[in-house]
């Protein structure tokens, strides 16, 4: 008996999930309801590893996806619970960041995920005033050159991390800012994955199938699924 995408537990409330199907081209299909338009700019280079499975390869240079502020306005997370998850397999590029995904205007609005050259990544979230113009989350140990699932879960002030590899798959020691994270102003800036707002922190590595939960605190359970239906392609 076939399951249908929308009746698999691991898909509600899903907004964004990008599998990278098309091997070719400038255009990527997002499979969850919402549907967005996804474009590839400065040609990222479609990948093909062993298995199979398709990648994209960016450059570290130019290379990113867009999704413009008008047709993401779903995205605009602020209050509400949400998730996050990608796998990741990150190049070194000495002393850059880089950025994994986000929708925000640096210490003004919205939210964005991104790996420090340290092995940190961090969910910040940005306002516009008050005690902070930034509050987030963070956690190390997340080398380079290494498939990775990362996965995230924020609820209210907190924020919890997963990570997973080929073989093992465990909660992140997740460090929360004082005060907690605060929940991000509202945003109307494009969503980006694999640059930021400015094009400086450009992802150098391959990347598979970004996924944004809304109004969903996706559980450990649930975070293990999602790891578990995706490591058998880089094994």
């Amino acid at each position: 008996m076939t399951v249908l995408y929308d009746n698999l537990d691991i898909n509600r409330e899903i907004l964004l999930d990008l599998p990278f199907r098309e091997g070719r081209g400038i255009i990527t299909q997002d499979v969850a309801k919402p549907h967005h338009p996804i474009t590839l700019h400065n040609t990222p280079t479609w990948t093909t590893l062993d298995s199979g499975l398709t990648v994209l390869t960016l450059n570290g240079t130019n290379q990113y996806l867009r999704c413009l502020a008008a047709s993401c306005v779903d995205l605009d997370l602020t209050s509400e619970d949400y998730s996050l998850a990608q796998w990741i397999n990150l190049t070194s590029g000495g002393s850059d960041d880089k950025t994994l995904m986000g929708r925000f205007l640096v210490s003004n609005n919205g939210w964005e995920l991104y790996h420090y050259f340290n092995g940190i990544i961090t969910l910040r979230h940005h306002h516009a005033a008050g005690a902070s113009l930034r509050t987030g989350a963070f956690s190390g140990g997340w080398g380079w050159s290494t498939w990775y699932y990362l996965g995230l879960s924020r609820h209210a002030g907190v924020a919890q991390f997963w990570r997973g590899d080929i073989d093992s798959f465990a909660a992140v020691s997740t460090t929360v800012s004082d005060g907690g994270l605060i929940d991000p102003e509202t945003c109307n800036q494009n969503l980006f994955i694999g640059t930021d707002t400015t094009g400086v922190n450009d992802y150098y590595g391959m990347m598979w199938r970004p996924k944004i939960w809304g109004s969903r605190y996706l559980s450990e359970a649930d975070h293990r699924c999602n790891w578990e239906r995706g490591r058998r392609w880089f094994a």
